[in-house]
């Protein structure tokens, strides 16, 4: 890892940090004379940066992994120092003998507790290393490290427990210190577990001068008024922010790869020079201090043997591996040139030239040609001239690899379809070539334009199908565009423009039926031939399915569509013989023109329109498309591109319905309905438009709107009107929508975005919606994982309802206005409002009555177990604004609206 040190160094918290340990040192520098200010004062900073330190490492604690763990514990850590500078601070200024040095054995405990913590969680990093290993080099660094402080602590122990009154402080140096080679022998040994290796090393050093900084006590002998924590707890306040900084701005650097190496330190071997140093400086008369540093020497020494005697054993078994790892290369390798000569591929080598390098036995087999009479030949020697240039282009492309199929000469002359993979290793010494690997597909590629074949054509008239005739029409459409905007001479040249005609036979399903198949058959298969001897050479006749036909006339005038297609019923009146049966077929036939307006769809609409007029003009004629036929579809066409702006033009509005309880009337939530005010139709119902925007899509963008607009109302309600809001907000979701892979996504934003409680946000789809299961029922299960309730809406209209209810995730049974008509009507009718009310009350899903337009089926639905409902007789749907007065206390919508 790598750290933006600009982000480190401009970072507030490392300059508060800082400053806070600059101003302790500087106030313990001009108190070291003589008192000037009331020493409570120099405790002020010090509590302060260890607060500051806590928060930068809960805030780097958001890391995941190891990391984030790491820094939470040592978050923990600066608060119990936190709590340790307080008790001290308690201790010097309000103790006995106050102002003092003397630190309680509670204070002392919260130190301790804290380094401790701190041990505890560089022991949880993990390692890189074997874990004996790693226990032996760290035990060789602790071993080491306690002959040092026994060295050097043992002298002045007693001086300075007699400062501050306790051995606790001794025993707080030695661990803080032992704390802070821990950390150092964490990166040296064994890596830094996840964590970047410059905040590590800034975090032992940090401790270790912290434990230097905790040993000035004795120079504080004669000055009670200050305290060592003046200047460690800042000083290492202010590392710690640092560390946990650098952790936050480390940025992963891509390294360049590199042979893996076994991990080697010479720490340990270090430790051990340092040990005898330590005993060649110890010995003295004080046999007891002699003692212990021989014995720690020795014990060190026979650390570092049994480290080395693990370390021949590990490379006794890495040798044993290797040998083993060879046996089985050169058994791969056998393994190899075997499948390479015996393979039923082709295996080749070309050097930059083209020239064969190489190349596998099985040649003879597929080409005739023995490997010698390859060797040294070219691709031009070989390859068909149409396929060079697709089989030269790997050449210039370093390490490339390319899939091609090209056709090479048999030795006997014939060309052999060969599908060649090939890799340009001409920069990798042990090659120096282009590897190719090819596969004989000639009978393959029969069978592929036979199947390619079968795949556009009618199998039983021998006619285009659909697949071939749709791509026919596309290609003719978009030439009779291209055409309508060149010069007029190249438009006389296309003869006026393109037409399509579609035939539908007359009848043919009872002929089917009652003569069989066969009949049927060989009816089709005349009509075929009639229909194809009608038609001029460049017209396209195809079979959609079934007894529809259609016929792509391009550059055809309107006499001589209108010719071809009197052509057709023509050829159909005489009477057609079919497997022994003399048969008369008639035929609808409907013509469409190609306009600029319209593309390959809107040909075959506008022609399946006209056929349909034909049908209904007494069969057995022709119709062309006109405008008049497709009122609906323009009436359609301009509200969709009207209502594809009306979001802009703010002309879509959301009313609210309220959703009441059962007998109060209170409210208990709303259902978001949306509206369209136009400018000159007024008024436009939804009935109107929402099939449009389900037909156009334009219902995904509408009806994000309006989940945003009702989360934010039922957001500004509940934040306004606090317990008495409306609890649920009911949007309802197209079946279009819950085929949006997006779905999810946008319910969840706009959720966050308003800051609305996903459990007061209710879904409703139809049962349609899901019925087929697939994506919608996914999109269903993950907006009930976001916690947002789901709502079955028109419950008992459509497929399979009790099915839905046991794999869809529903909450929510909002019955039809077509039940709730019935609960006042006859038994029969009241049976199915009181069934879905039984199963509701089973299932412990809320039922909300649909419709609900008089007292009487208020009533008589509470009678049935119904507890909420919605219609006109409560309220019609309003205004937001009108919402919030009929919150109150008190039942409001008891009373018909």
């Amino acid at each position: 890892m790598s750290v933006d040190v600009r982000s480190v160094r401009s970072h507030p918290a490392l300059r508060g940090a800082v400053i806070l340990a600059v101003l302790s040192t500087a106030w313990l520098a001009a108190q070291w004379p003589h008192v000037i200010v009331h020493p409570a004062i120099g405790w002020i900073p010090v509590p302060l940066s260890a607060g500051l330190a806590a928060a930068v490492c809960f805030r780097t604690a958001r890391l995941a992994g190891p990391a984030g763990r790491f820094w939470r514990h040592l978050g923990i850590i600066m608060l119990i120092l936190l709590g340790g500078v307080l008790s001290s601070a308690v201790d010097s200024l309000v103790g006995p003998g106050a102002p003092t040095q003397r630190s309680s054995s509670f204070t002392m405990t919260l130190y301790l507790g804290a380094v401790l913590v701190l041990v505890w969680a560089l022991l949880r990093l993990p390692v890189r290393r074997r874990l004996i290993t790693f226990g032996l080099d760290l035990a060789v660094v602790v071993c080491a490290v306690s002959l040092m402080t026994w060295f050097f602590a043992a002298r002045g122990s007693v001086e300075l427990a007699r400062v501050t009154g306790t051995a606790w402080a001794i025993f707080g140096v030695v661990v803080l210190l032992f704390a802070g080679l821990l950390a150092v022998a964490k990166v040296a040994l064994a890596g830094t577990g996840g964590l970047d290796r410059t905040a590590l090393w800034v975090l032992g050093g940090t401790v270790i001068a912290g434990a230097a900084l905790g040993a000035i006590a004795p120079l504080l002998e004669s000055r009670p008024y200050l305290n060592d924590c003046h200047l460690s707890i800042p000083v290492c306040a202010a590392g710690i922010t640092l560390a946990a900084l650098v952790q936050r701005f480390a940025v992963v650097r891509v390294a360049t790869p590199r042979a893996p190496s076994r991990p080697f330190s010479l720490l340990p071997y270090l430790a051990v020079i340092v040990a005898d140093g330590f005993v060649l400086a110890g010995i003295g008369p004080d046999q007891r201090h002699t003692r212990v540093l021989v014995g720690g020497s020795v014990l060190l020494t026979l650390l570092v043997v049994a480290r080395q005697l693990i370390s021949f054993y590990e490379n006794s078994t890495l040798l044993a591996r290797v040998d083993a790892s060879m046996l089985e290369l050169r058994r791969h390798e056998r393994r190899f040139r075997s499948l390479v000569q015996n393979s039923a591929d082709i295996f080749a080598i070309t050097d930059a030239a083209g020239r064969v390098t190489y190349a596998s036995p099985s040649l003879l087999r597929f080409l005739g040609l023995s490997v010698e009479e390859i060797l040294g030949a070219t691709l031009s020697d070989r390859v068909h001239p149409d396929d060079l240039v697709e089989a030269r282009r790997l050449a210039p492309t370093p390490a490339g690899t390319v899939t091609q199929q090209v056709r090479v000469r048999h030795a006997d002359g014939d060309w052999r379809w060969f599908e060649v993979v090939s890799s340009n290793l001409l920069h990798d010494p042990s090659v120096r070539g282009i590897v190719s690997n090819a596969r004989d597909i000639t009978e393959a590629r029969r069978y592929q334009d036979q199947l390619s074949y079968q795949a556009s054509h009618d199998a039983l008239t021998g006619l285009a199908n659909r697949a071939l005739f749709n791509t026919a029409t596309t290609q003719a459409v978009r030439v009779a565009q291209s055409s309508s905007g060149t010069s007029p001479d190249r438009r006389r040249s296309s003869a006026a423009g393109l037409a399509l005609a579609l035939v539908d036979l007359d009848d043919f399903k009872a002929i089917n039926d009652r003569l069989g198949h066969a009949v049927g058959d060989a009816l089709l298969i005349e009509v075929s031939e009639r229909l194809r001897a009608s038609v001029r050479p460049g017209d396209t006749v195809a079979r959609l399915g079934g007894d529809e036909f259609a016929v792509l006339l391009p550059s055809s005038s309107v006499a001589e569509s209108a010719r071809i297609a009197e052509a057709f019923i023509d050829a159909l009146a005489a009477p057609v013989r079919a497997a022994g049966y003399e048969l008369l077929i008639q035929a609808s036939i409907g013509v469409a023109r190609h306009t600029a307006d319209c593309d390959a769809s809107d040909l075959l609409r506008r022609a399946d329109m006209a056929m349909y007029a034909a049908k209904e003009l007494g069969k057995s004629r022709w119709v062309e498309y006109g405008p008049e036929l497709d009122a609906h579809a323009v009436e359609h066409a301009q509200i969709a591109a009207e209502l594809s702006q009306a979001l802009d033009r703010d002309e879509l509005f959301v009313l609210y319905q309220p959703i009441v309880g059962l007998p109060d009337g209170d409210v208990r939530g709303v259902e978001a309905l949306i509206r369209w005010r136009h400018p000159t139709r007024g008024l436009v119902s939804p009935v109107t438009f929402i099939p449009v925007a389900e037909r156009t899509g334009l219902i995904v963008p509408i009806g994000a709107w309006i989940l945003r607009q009702a989360c934010t109302q039922g957001a500004q309600w509940a934040s306004s009107l606090g317990d008495r809001a409306p609890w649920k907000i009911s949007v309802n979701a197209s079946a279009r929508q819950l085929l949006e892979p997006a779905f999810v996504g946008v319910v969840a934003d706009t959720l966050a975005d308003t800051g609305l409680d996903p459990a007061r946000l209710t879904i409703e789809i139809t049962e349609t919606a899901v019925f087929g299961g697939g994506r919608a029922l996914d999109t269903v299960r993950a907006l009930h994982a976001l916690g947002v309730k789901i709502a079955l809406d028109d419950f008992g209209t459509g497929h399979s309802s009790l099915g839905l209810l046991r794999t869809c995730p529903v909450d929510v049974l909002k019955v039809d206005k077509s039940f709730v008509d019935g609960v006042t009507g006859t038994v029969e009718q009241e049976a199915i409002a009181t069934s879905i009310s039984e199963i509701a009350q089973a299932l412990r899903l809320e039922a909300v009555a649909e419709g609900v337009e008089t007292a009487e089926q208020a009533s008589r639905l509470l009678e049935l177990g119904y507890r909420l409902a919605q219609g006109f007789y409560f309220a019609r749907p309003l205004p937001a604004a009108e919402i919030a007065p009929l919150c109150t206390p008190e039942p409001s919508l008891t009373s018909p609206a």
